[in-house]
């Protein structure tokens, strides 16, 4: 019988066929890692030089970091880290693929095309940018521009979100966890999770939903629907 290694019946594939080829993939060697008892709970901080702050033994929720922080703030930091650097990566490659539609509709990059008139003007749409009778390079520029400010605005909500149930919406907004611009959540939540700054685990946690809604409502839609287009 064979085992079961992943959930994906397709990675699963993958899988055996590298075994069968004598490779090594990285469930193989997760296999051979003991994880670190105290990273694995995320109880470990090494955000500052003064660190690493370890929280062990049966008394680790009285310890204190050096900056004062318990287990809880810091397992939250090093959630929210994680998080941004998630986002960070999706986002980023977002927002090269802005950069190619962009390059493609100033007719700058010769070897790509655009192939879904019809998803380019449904996403125009979604964001403001008037299509009917208008050169259609045109329509793809300002839509490629319309995406860099999902990164680079401060205030408000990501136009994408508009997108999504009303009631999920109102929900956000009542929990506080709408985010404002894509790069501005990223690098609030290094800025929150430095020392001293954020301490309490509850607002630090609210930030790893804000953050990762950027990234779903952000940079992995938009990166999506340039695909298509």
């Amino acid at each position: 019988m064979k085992t079961i290694k992943v959930a994906s019946e397709v990675s699963q594939q993958v899988i055996e066929w590298a075994e069968e080829h004598k490779m090594e993939t990285c469930i193989d060697r997760a296999a051979k890692l003991k994880p670190c008892p105290l990273g694995e709970e995320g109880a470990c901080c090494k955000v500052c030089h003064m660190g690493p702050c370890r929280f062990a033994g049966a008394k680790k929720e009285e310890v204190r970091g050096v900056c004062g922080a318990d287990v809880d703030t810091v397992a939250a930091r090093n959630f929210l880290r994680m998080v941004a650097a998630g986002t960070a990566a999706h986002s980023d490659h977002a927002r090269d693929m802005v950069f190619t539609l962009l390059a493609v509709a100033r007719g700058e990059a010769k070897d790509f095309e655009i192939k879904d008139w019809k998803k380019l003007y449904r996403v125009a749409g979604f964001l403001g940018v008037e299509f009917e009778g208008r050169d259609r390079m045109k329509v793809a520029e300002e839509v490629a521009l319309k995406y860099i400010e999902h990164f680079t605005q401060q205030k408000g909500e990501l136009p994408y979100f508009h997108r999504a149930p009303k009631k999920t919406q109102e929900r956000w907004r009542k929990w506080g966890v709408m985010p404002r611009g894509i790069d501005r959540e990223i690098v609030e939540a290094l800025h929150r999770t430095n020392i001293g700054v954020d301490e309490d685990p509850e607002n630090i946690m609210s930030g790893v939903a804000r953050t990762g809604l950027a990234d779903g409502w952000g940079g992995c839609m938009i990166s999506t629907d340039i695909t298509d287009i």
